[in-house]
């Protein structure tokens, strides 16, 4: 069943380099400022008061004022993460009138976009989202699956993008590589790295492709 009013589109974003506004100084808008930094954004924080926290990232530009309508000027994204409805609200009506991707805290019906909970493991991230009906279930299932994917799914990504470019470097076409990189996926190789088995993994590994394999440090 999907409701009309939840149709979001899922979907993972490259901010190398571009800038993303933050509207807010406080804790809130720290959580939101630590991974957009982590993404490579170039992050313009505006608030009156900025934490410590947020003023000490490097490439972090920090406008100590109010809000004004022109600091939406160049960015591709922004986050109103205030405890003031007006600028919240205006934040919001602004990014939509320049056609600026816009998240407002705990604010759904004033978002473009929403920010789901995130559960990482190394290379892997996964994202879960209620389309903001309940932040709080999404919470709850960010902690039930962290207990469930293990780091093991991590070092299996790991292992996974070194042998890729030995693959298709390989003879067959994608079928062909395609089908290898399933049997390994499909093969006791997460179990091999679970029980920290390295000779029993570089031999599944071995096999499948018909040369040794040394995991070097990507093993734990």
């Amino acid at each position: 069943m999907t409701s009309q009013d939840n149709l979001y589109y899922p979907i993972f974003v490259d901010l190398k380099g571009k800038t993303v506004a933050v509207v807010g100084g406080g804790m809130i808008a720290w959580r939101k400022v630590e991974p957009l930094v982590d993404a490579g954004a170039c992050v313009k924080v505006i608030a009156p008061m900025i934490i410590d926290e947020i003023a000490r990232y490097e490439g972090v530009e920090a406008v100590r004022r109010n809000y004004a309508p022109g600091d939406l000027e160049g960015a591709c994204l922004v986050i109103a993460a205030t405890d003031d409805e007006e600028t919240n609200e205006a934040v919001s009506r602004d990014a939509a009138q320049r056609s600026i991707l816009c998240n407002v805290v705990d604010r759904p019906e004033l978002c473009s976009f929403i920010v789901p909970s995130v559960i990482q493991k190394g290379p892997i991230k996964i994202a879960i989202s209620t389309g903001g009906v309940s932040p709080s279930l999404s919470k709850k299932m960010r902690i039930d699956l962290d207990r469930l994917i293990g780091d093991e799914y991590a070092t299996l990504a790991l292992i996974m993008g070194r042998i890729r470019p030995l693959v298709l470097s390989g003879e067959g076409g994608y079928e062909s590589h395609k089908r290898i990189f399933e049997v390994l996926i499909n093969s006791e190789l997460i179990d091999a790295i679970r029980n920290r088995d390295r000779n029993l993994a570089e031999d599944i590994l071995s096999e499948a492709l018909g040369e040794y394999i040394d995991l070097g440090e990507v093993f734990p």
